[in-house]
């Protein structure tokens, strides 16, 4: 059927398009304000995009903030070991006079009836706590905060390569459809081109009737195509406007497609032994660092601990002509000794988190592998097809002008004709699908290993 490659490339851009929309961040209207007047283009270069979609990504703002949040939680974290330091104060109204301050033996010496009684009473000053010694529990406290925060900016710069993927993903994506836009626009000329002739020819009956309705049918399909691929490409441009944080409803232009293709500037060798370095992994790594502090925390219940105190406070009463000061150091020890085996239990449950931490780091590692060998095998596959598209470009352009002349001159069938001009068209969109899917696997291998290595 006429039109039928240039169906598949449309459907096939759509599913580029809608697998990039999957993890990009839904966003509402735009807060960088460049979006231009309503109804004004927005042309933007792939780097253009890019930068703007690392500023004003919302979800990447998200992420940015809650990074920042875990950097201060492991701050405070650390700040613990200096104990607590406290203001306190309260008025006592009694019925009765009762003592101001702690009876003791400095205070009988001067009588009993010389002791300080009041009902209305204040008492002010400061607490301190100290933790001496924690069994661990703090020192492993800090470990699981900082390593949190270490989590934190893996997915933040992890998010910020997968951003960088979609935003590429979905530009290309647009310029491969504007491409299939061309290839519409080139066919649907050459038809009327065709048709124009044709009714010429069929008003001094040199053609049937029949030939001049069967390229209007044609003309018809290619129409509605080209109509097609232009909604497409609004909804692409309203995802990658989306994605960087900006008004959806703003028409956005892009550049052609590059003439030149990227290659690896690393072997295969080199780019798997950059995996370990990726967010993903690294992100793995750090849960089961945090899990072992885990069992740390969880074994310093077990542990006795020992915690230093001390106040100085001010007791005064109404009817009393000076304030008794008083002051206190203590040192506790606190040794657990039986909490129905639910300590025992928690140390069970920290190593099976542990142990799960472990294979969640090894499936890691393979996730990451195995989407590296998807990704060069990809990247592979694009170079040929762009090698075999370019072959069919041109192989489909001799044939329509051959076709061409043998109907002008009565050697072939319209039919012939349409064909030809058809599988002209649908080899220029499989160029541009090729060239597409060469850029999105690189911008991929890309975003495997979080480096530029295809440039």
């Amino acid at each position: 059927m006429t039109g039928r490659w240039i169906l598949l490339f449309t459907l096939g851009a759509l599913l580029v398009a809608s697998a990039a929309h999957a993890t990009a961040s839904e966003s509402p209207t735009g807060q960088d304000g460049a979006t231009g007047a309503p109804g004004s283009p927005l042309h933007l270069s792939l780097d253009e995009a890019i930068a703007r979609a690392q500023k004003s990504s919302p979800g990447l703002l998200a992420l940015a903030g809650s990074t920042e949040a875990a950097e201060h939680e492991a701050a405070a974290a650390r700040r613990r070991r200096w104990g607590d330091l406290d203001a306190v104060a309260s008025y006592q109204l009694h019925s009765d006079d009762v003592i101001v301050r702690p009876i003791s033996r400095q205070l009988l010496a001067g009588g009993f009836a010389n002791l300080p009684f009041d009902d209305q009473q204040w008492h002010y000053g400061v607490t301190a706590e100290i933790p001496v010694y924690l069994g661990g529990k703090l020192a492993s406290s800090i470990e699981i905060a900082e390593l949190s925060a270490k989590t934190s900016r893996a997915l933040l710069t992890g998010t910020r390569w997968q951003v960088r993927f979609n935003v590429t993903s979905l530009y290309v994506t647009a310029q491969s459809l504007d491409a299939v836009d061309d290839a519409l626009s080139h066919q649907l000329a050459a038809l009327e081109t065709t048709a124009s002739h044709l009714d010429l020819m069929v008003s001094v009956g040199k053609a049937p009737k029949l030939d001049r309705l069967k390229v209007e049918e044609e003309l018809q399909g290619v129409r509605a195509q080209r109509a097609a691929v232009r909604a497409d490409r609004r909804k692409v441009g309203a995802l990658l406007l989306s994605l960087m944080g900006q008004d959806p409803s703003t028409r956005i232009e892009v550049d052609p497609l590059p003439e030149g293709e990227p290659e690896l500037a690393a072997s295969a060798a080199e780019l798997r032994g950059e995996l370990d370095g990726a967010s993903t992994v690294r992100r793995a790594r750090l849960a089961l660092e945090q899990a072992d502090a885990g069992v740390k925390v969880a074994r310093s219940e077990l542990i006795p601990k020992v915690v230093a105190d001390g106040s100085y406070l001010v007791n005064e009463g109404q009817s009393l002509e000076h304030s008794y000061d008083t002051w206190s150091i203590s040192m506790g020890v606190i040794v657990p000794l039986f909490h129905g085996g639910s300590r025992f239990e928690r140390v069970a449950a920290a190593r099976q988190r542990r142990s799960a931490a472990a294979q969640s780091l090894h499936k890691a590692r393979l996730d990451a592998a195995a989407e590296l060998e998807d990704g060069l095998a990809q990247l592979d596959a694009a170079h040929v097809a762009v090698g075999a598209a370019r072959a069919r470009v041109s192989a489909g352009a001799e044939a329509a002008r051959i076709e061409t002349i043998r109907y002008d001159t009565g050697a072939g069938t319209i039919e012939d004709l349409l064909r030809a001009e058809a599988r002209a068209a649908g080899a220029e969109a499989a160029l541009a699908r090729a060239r597409a899917q060469v850029l999105s696997a690189a911008a991929r291998i890309n975003s495997l290993v979080e480096k530029e290595v295809t440039p």
